[in-house]
């Protein structure tokens, strides 16, 4: 009776946003992770060293080690203003972090994260998970930051500062 059991429970963690056969499935919150948790502790405490060693190559990385002034903005606010910032989000624990569903899951992930409190405001008593699967709750940056991570050769890197808009290729 306990293999079942066990197995059941190590099974758990992949389910994510699984499938029924009514449809989608509400993922579920769960604590941050250890090197989730690391870089949130970054951000709050301004530590850009873990920042920069926790992110992947990249136009975020670059604005980190340059101290990009609007990077700074996305993250921490400016004059005292944290509304809609990295930082404003972080700092009402504690968090809700939710597994966004992945297309390239080995090399590629995303996730919410959520004030616990927002998330119980905002989650409606019965979900509504559309089939094209689920969407976060809320306005992002205003209720929720939503961060991406990549697969690289020293492990998951951030690879966007937490959807840090970055200078865009023209097109046309």
């Amino acid at each position: 009776m306990r293999l079942p059991v066990l197995a059941a429970l190590a099974l758990l963690p992949l389910a994510g946003c699984a499938t029924t056969e009514s449809g989608p499935v509400e993922p579920q919150c769960r604590a941050p992770n250890a090197q989730e948790f690391e870089i949130f502790r970054a951000i709050v405490a301004r530590d850009r060293q873990t920042l920069i060693r926790n992110s992947a190559q990249g136009p975020a990385r670059s604005a980190l080690i340059a101290e990009d002034p609007y990077a700074s903005g996305h993250m921490w606010g400016s004059q005292g203003y944290t509304s809609g910032t990295l930082l404003g989000i972080l700092s009402d624990p504690p968090l809700c972090v939710i597994d966004l569903p992945s297309a390239t899951p080995e090399t590629q992930r995303s996730i919410a994260v959520y004030s616990q409190a927002r998330y119980d405001q905002l989650r409606p008593a019965v979900p509504v998970i559309p089939e094209t699967g689920y969407q976060p709750y809320g306005y992002h940056r205003r209720d929720y930051i939503e961060c991406r991570f990549v697969n690289t050769a020293e492990g998951w890197r951030m690879s966007d500062l937490c959807s840090l808009v970055t200078a865009q290729a023209p097109t046309g």
